[in-house]
């Protein structure tokens, strides 16, 4: 039995006719195929022949003569083949064949094999009488049948493929240019007709190089190499610049070289690519401008400082952030903070040093790249500069006061610092600068790194703490400066450190505040402080009252009113006994939330008080628009304000104001009976303080409460002399 057909690569996918009604040529390739099964039934004196490709359920019928063509379904011997059986009937598989039905007894097969040497199909010839005897295999007659129908069959693939060829040659999508060995226009499709403006025999002859001139190229001489280039292999695609009409057109080329027996040449393949190119210049553009002041972006700033550094340049580069922007975007809202910006950038742009490029680095923060800038004069610059920002203006009908911070770094032409670590250097700088109160320019030092290394173990070493239990709640007696009662205490938090021993706020609250665990240990403050309030026993029938400082990030997040409720509920303590201490900080910067929260809360029961009072420039005004009860005076005004007397009258202010607007007031960091007895006389309700009691663990304040509650006149703070004054 011969091989079983298989398509050839080219024409996998590509299913032969079931007749040959559909082949290249229409009837008359159908008419060659019949004559072929006819001929070969007449040479070998048969009734039957069919000429089929494939096998099994692929196989397809070509041509047949003297049977029905239905039968192919069913035909084991039409489908399968059989090399020679000289009487069908009698083989007991190919009783039942539709064939061997229709009267077929002879029969054989006759491979049909390309010039390749690939198996293109078979012709079948049977006869219905039997035969002793098939011819030979070596038969000149088989061979001659055999060579006749491979040459038939090739030719139908030759064709088949050409009317592939011709179809997409001709397809709108590419515009094909022939070119012939001496570099001369053979043929044209009907794209490049349109894409060249002139037709197909005005074309033809014409050299190539006139379809794309010389001027127009980006490289003349690259691209009449490309055009001429020679051999068969392909080569990369290029581009090339055509005039069409006004427009200038960039095409992306392809060369193929073909070569056929009597000739060869080279075929061109063109696409238009122009608008793909525009649309990947704005995408680039796009990636490096910002849209909103149209300066360039980060990206931008970034590779120009990549730039100058690769190029051994000395470069300084500084980040100018505003220092109140958030404020403005929630005050003003989002379009006036746009329009900050916008502003912002004029004015930085109008005031740039000589070759320097600003940038947009990102939120509220700008950057300056100063190619050869030379440090002291880069310094002094920049001051200026922070001088002209930092001023009054009207944006959008609003009075806005811009601020600023600037961090700078320095790379001289010789220093290993990449862009990214200059930036690092320049961001460690701002932070400096906004830290130490804003509106001030920095220069980067190596002890930044190291004081930004310290906070990042010491945040590492808080987030431990908490998780060891190593906080503790301490108390500070809050005395009436009226009855010398103690009315209250103020929850300080401590930190016992395994090795350094208890740490005060000062070694560490700024770095908690900032922190990501200053929300759960703000929660943790105040379930500890109303538990243990709410176990505190009256004084002179009164019950005392707990204060606790609260960190920004409680009153912003949501949360604080929940969990206000479940620290009262767990504990049972009254809201009323429990205050909440805010600082200028908090005031200054909540959003809508936190406002709603603190009012909130005020309105259920819960005490609010300002603390650190005075400290800021904006106290006063805060008074109006944030409701409290009470406002606490600063230890810093009340240590100096019997020997200064700057200090006496910030106090005597606070406490006017505060006694007009019927506000409580508390003195902290009260350390004699001489400072006591003077806010006494000015009128201040409380105080806080040394000479009093520092802050108690929860054991030591039980016991002191036990010691100086029961007889207040007794107390060590109170002095005969003071009895009586109002």
């Amino acid at each position: 039995m011969p091989p079983p057909f298989h398509p050839s690569t080219s024409e996998a996918g590509m299913p032969w006719p079931r007749t040959g009604d559909d082949l290249p040529g229409g009837e008359r390739s159908g008419e060659e195929f019949t004559d072929l099964v006819s001929l070969a039934a007449s040479l070998l004196r048969a009734s039957m022949a069919a000429l089929v490709v494939g096998s099994g359920d692929d196989a397809r019928l070509i041509a047949h003569h003297g049977f029905d063509p239905a039968i192919m379904r069913n035909s084991t011997m039409l489908r399968e083949g059989t090399a020679a059986v000289a009487d069908a009937a009698a083989v007991p598989s190919l009783r039942r064949d539709p064939l061997v039905a229709a009267g077929a007894r002879f029969a054989m097969v006759l491979p049909v094999v390309g010039t390749d040497g690939c198996a293109l199909g078979r012709l079948l010839v049977a006869d219905h009488h039997t035969r002793p005897a098939p011819p030979p295999a070596d038969d000149p007659l088989l061979g001659q049948l055999g060579r006749l129908a491979a040459r038939l069959l090739e030719r139908h693939q030759l064709q088949r493929r050409n009317r592939i060829a011709a179809q997409i040659v001709q397809a709108d999508f590419s515009a094909v240019v022939m070119v012939d060995p001496r570099g001369c226009v053979g043929y044209v499709n009907h794209a490049a007709e349109r894409l060249f403006g002139g037709g197909a025999r005005a074309m033809r002859g014409m050299p190539v190089d006139t379809l794309f001139p010389a001027y127009l190229q980006a490289d003349p001489e690259a691209a009449s190499a490309w055009l001429h280039g020679r051999g068969t292999h392909p080569v990369a695609p290029f581009h090339l610049r055509v005039r069409h009409g006004d427009a200038l057109l960039t095409l992306e080329a392809a060369r193929c070289a073909w070569r056929l027996q009597h000739g060869e040449g080279v075929a061109l393949v063109l696409r238009d690519i122009t608008a793909q190119l525009e649309q990947e210049e704005r995408l680039r553009q796009a990636a490096l401008v910002d849209p909103l002041t149209a300066l360039p972006n980060r990206n931008a700033a970034l590779a120009a400082l990549s730039g100058h550094i690769d190029a051994g340049i000395a470069v300084g580069f500084a980040v100018v952030g505003l220092d109140n922007f958030k404020s403005i975007n929630d005050t003003l809202g989002h379009d006036v903070g746009d329009a900050v910006l916008r502003a912002t950038a004029v004015r930085l742009e109008s005031l740039l040093p000589a070759g320097a490029m600003l940038a947009r680095f990102g939120g509220d923060e700008f950057a300056l790249v100063c190619p050869g800038a030379d440090a002291v004069r880069l310094g002094a610059h920049l001051a200026d500069l922070l001088r002209q920002v930092c001023r009054l203006e009207d944006i959008d009908g609003h009075p806005v006061s811009l601020e600023a911070s600037i961090g700078i770094a320095l790379c001289h032409g010789d220093d290993d610092c990449p862009a990214g670590e200059l930036v690092a250097r320049a961001d460690l700088a701002l932070y400096k600068a906004k830290a130490a109160g804003g509106r001030r320019c920095c220069r980067f030092d190596e002890g930044m790194r190291e004081e930004v290394n310290a906070r990042r173990l010491m945040e590492l070493e808080l987030r431990r703490a908490y998780a060891s239990g190593e906080f503790e709640v301490h108390y500070q007696p809050q005395i009436d400066l009226g009855s010398g009662r103690t009315m209250g205490a103020e929850a300080l938090l401590r930190w016992r450190h395994p090795e350094r021993g208890l740490l005060l706020p000062v070694d560490f609250i700024d770095v908690l505040a900032a922190s990501p665990v200053a929300a759960e240990v703000g929660r943790w403050i105040i379930r500890q402080a109303c538990q243990d309030a709410a176990a505190w026993p009256r004084v002179g029938g009164q019950p005392l009252a707990i204060s606790i400082n609260l960190f920004p990030v409680q009153v912003n997040n949501g949360l604080l009113p929940h969990e206000i409720d479940q620290a009262l509920a767990a504990s049972g303590l009254p809201p009323e006994r429990l205050e909440l201490e805010i600082t200028e900080t908090i005031a200054l910067n909540p959003d809508d939330d936190g406002a709603r929260a603190l009012a909130g809360l005020r309105a259920r029961g819960v005490r609010l008080s300002f603390d650190d009072f005075g400290t800021g420039y904006a106290s006063l005004s805060l008074l109006q628009r944030m409701p409290v009860d009470r406002v606490k005076i600063d230890r810093s005004f009340v240590r100096d304000m019997l020997a200064n007397t700057g200090d006496a009258a910030i106090v005597k202010s606070i406490l006017l104001i505060s006694t007009n607007m019927a506000l409580q007031v508390v003195a902290e960091g009260v350390e004699s009976h001489e400072q006591a007895l003077l806010l006494r006389g000015l009128g201040c309700h409380g105080a806080q303080g040394f000479l009093y009691a520092p802050a108690l663990d929860p054991q030591a304040f039980a016991e002191w409460l036990a010691a100086h509650t029961h007889d207040p006149a007794a107390a060590p703070w109170t002095r005969p002399e003071t009895a009586g004054h109002g």
